[in-house]
């Protein structure tokens, strides 16, 4: 069987970044990449960087074994967190409103 070969605009990638103590941990679910960093936007740009250089890695340097290389996955458990912080911040959105409420009765 011919296999058809990777490009990275194939790639959907699921990351999520949380906070740990008084560090960021930012991960990849999809390549199973991790960084640290002192702040949120640290790690997300870390792990930015981390998952160009690992592509371009696999793509060029390890052609070979790209595939196996970018589809390797996180444990399970993460892809739960993952898929639970989504559900979550989805049914806050779902069940929360904002709405503007005068402090004084309005004049009749």
């Amino acid at each position: 069987m011919k296999r058809r070969r990777l490009r990275t605009a194939d790639l959907l990638l699921r990351c999520m970044a949380l906070q740990r103590d008084s560090y960021w941990v930012a991960m990849c679910l999809d390549l199973d990449l991790v960084v640290q960093a002192d702040t949120a936007e640290q790690a997300k740009r870390l792990l930015r960087e981390q998952i160009r250089a690992y592509v371009e890695e696999a793509m060029t340097v390890d052609v070979e074994h790209a595939s196996e290389l970018l589809s390797r996955k996180a444990p399970m458990r993460y892809f739960a967190a993952y898929y639970g912080i989504k559900w979550f911040n989805h049914a806050k959105r779902w069940l929360s409103y904002e709405a503007a409420v005068p402090l004084f009765p309005a004049k009749a």
